[in-house]
């Protein structure tokens, strides 16, 4: 169960990722519905396969792009004629937003994160199986309680993900829709240790658990500042605005992102530095702490020089929810010193 928890980490970690790369190309909207693309299981590859075509069979449920409006078959037709088609009721424009757009790039990138995403569903349900039987064999049922906890979220996230495409991507609710990917990965984490109930060799005072838990807050405050700046720069981008004007058209909010960073590192070096020093087992913590927060300090002043290139974006994201992680996994091990 241990490793197939760490796969499950492993495959949540790839759709953080994989999220960033449709936010960084612009894919949010290249399926225009929820579960299916376009109506169908397999995404199309050609406009032909989203255009109205006399002749052609079309299921109901499937959808077309018509006018500059997406239509919906209500029921299953041989196309011959479309304006009477619509008369009698076979089409009917789609209401839950009026984006009509068909990118194959921004399809198939969405189609493969909504492809992760729900591969994600299959280890999730083998780990609340074999926790509930090891629950019930051992008297143990903490990794069954976050086991069921992890599959709330990983459900929640997935009804999020239908209200992010029925919303043409308002704009808060991609950052909920992200940080529902975060809570996933703690549950995982709460998971994995609780299975692995192994002590710590060495203790960590009351002031290094405190100086923890503020440094996971702050982290997980700029990682939410940080998505609300990168929606200003998609808006900006969509307004025609070049990327080495971006960070003047920036409101002026953003500079709290850019100066909380320091506040972050500080805090994340007050627990990081004594423990470097000490041969406990919390010190691989530490170190790989210490590099996560370099490279994302080079990727942070990378974006102020390089004009905010998009590929910087998943790996600045990637990088902050590992170091949350990390500080969230410090956190869980030092319960028991």
């Amino acid at each position: 169960m241990r490793r197939l928890t760490r796969v499950a980490l492993v495959m949540t970690s790839l759709v953080v990722l994989a999220g960033s790369v449709v936010r960084m190309t612009g894919s949010g909207m290249g399926c225009p519905d929820w579960p299916k693309c376009f109506g169908l299981l397999i995404p199309p590859t050609a406009a032909d396969e989203v255009t109205w075509n006399s002749g052609e069979s079309y299921n109901a449920g499937r959808m077309l792009i018509a006018n500059d409006t997406l239509w919906v078959a209500q029921r299953d037709v041989l196309a011959a004629d479309f304006p009477q088609e619509q008369s009698d009721g076979v089409w009917e424009a789609y209401t839950k937003h009026d984006y009509a757009v068909f990118n194959p790039v921004h399809t198939w990138v969405e189609f493969i994160n909504r492809l992760v995403g729900a591969l994600t569903g299959i280890p999730a349900l083998i780990i609340l199986v074999l926790s509930f039987w090891g629950g019930w064999k051992y008297r143990m049922w903490s990794p069954f309680r976050w086991a069921v906890v992890h599959l709330f979220f990983l459900g929640l996230v997935a009804w999020m993900g239908k209200k992010v495409v029925d919303g043409n991507l308002i704009p808060f609710s991609i950052t909920l829709h992200m940080l529902g990917a975060v809570f996933i990965l703690m549950a995982l984490a709460v998971v994995l240790y609780t299975v692995r109930q192994k002590n710590w060799n060495g203790p960590v005072g009351v002031n290094r658990k405190l100086w923890l838990a503020i440094a996971a807050a702050l982290t997980l405050a700029q990682l939410i500042a940080g998505t609300q700046v990168r929606e200003q720069v998609d808006a900006l981008l969509h307004m025609g605005i070049e990327r080495p004007y971006l960070l003047s058209g920036l409101p002026d909010w953003w500079k709290f992102h850019r100066s909380g960073s320091w506040l972050v590192l500080l805090t994340q070096l007050v627990w990081i530095i004594p423990e470097l020093r000490k041969d406990t087992s919390i010190q691989r913590i530490a170190q790989w702490s210490l590099g996560l927060i370099l490279i994302q300090m080079i990727s942070g002043i990378s974006f102020v020089l390089l004009a905010m290139p998009a590929v910087l974006q998943p790996l600045h994201l990637l990088l902050a929810v590992g170091l949350l992680l990390l500080n969230f996994w410090a956190i869980l091990v030092s319960r028991k010193a």
